[in-house]
């Protein structure tokens, strides 16, 4: 069995490792499936089961709209004749980025829509949603230790994990 390709993505406010989702989207791709097609969603949550993902029935909805969310970037790409492929996140202390706990996350009932954050972050890791609240689309661009993105939203409506899960991550090497 070939080894499958490995990504993260962000499902509501937390990360989650989808294995093999480059492969779907490929194949998916390849079919003539379009990004706005009825129940692609629900499509690419069944076929990441199919390649071991464990996707709790409850989180179902949720993983349909991150992977989908995915796969029009992925789309995307391929009209424009690019070579769609996964992030490098890189590393932090020797460790790859995706493993290091620091994003932040926004309490959507308390984000007025403003546009501070994602005007003031220039690693992109926010963006607007259709009612202009703001949402974290690139959790590891977000700059390890960094939480200034806190001190500009008006509302407080930006949090992060405390300092202190960093103190496991010491240097490799």
């Amino acid at each position: 069995m070939a080894k499958l390709s490995h990504r993260q993505i962000l499902v509501g406010q937390r990360p989650a490792s989808i294995q093999g989702l480059d492969e779907i989207f490929d194949e998916l791709y390849e079919q003539g499936h379009r990004p706005d097609e009825t129940d692609l969603g629900l499509t690419l949550v069944e076929q990441a089961r199919k390649k071991y993902n464990l996707i709790p029935k409850q989180a179902a909805d949720d993983f349909a709209q991150a992977m989908l969310r995915e796969y029009h970037k992925y789309a995307e790409q391929r009209l424009c004749g690019c070579t769609p492929k996964g992030v490098d996140y890189g590393t932090w202390r020797g460790y790859r980025r995706e493993h290091v706990p620091w994003f932040p996350t926004v309490a959507l009932d308390l984000c007025d829509g403003c546009g501070a954050c994602y005007k003031f972050c220039s690693f992109g890791v926010f963006e607007p949603t259709p009612d202009g609240k703001a949402t974290v689309v690139e959790p590891f661009k977000c700059q390890v230790g960094c939480s200034s993105c806190t001190s500009v939203c008006p509302p407080k409506a930006i949090a992060f994990p405390p300092r202190t899960v960093l103190d496991a991550f010491r240097p490799i090497g």
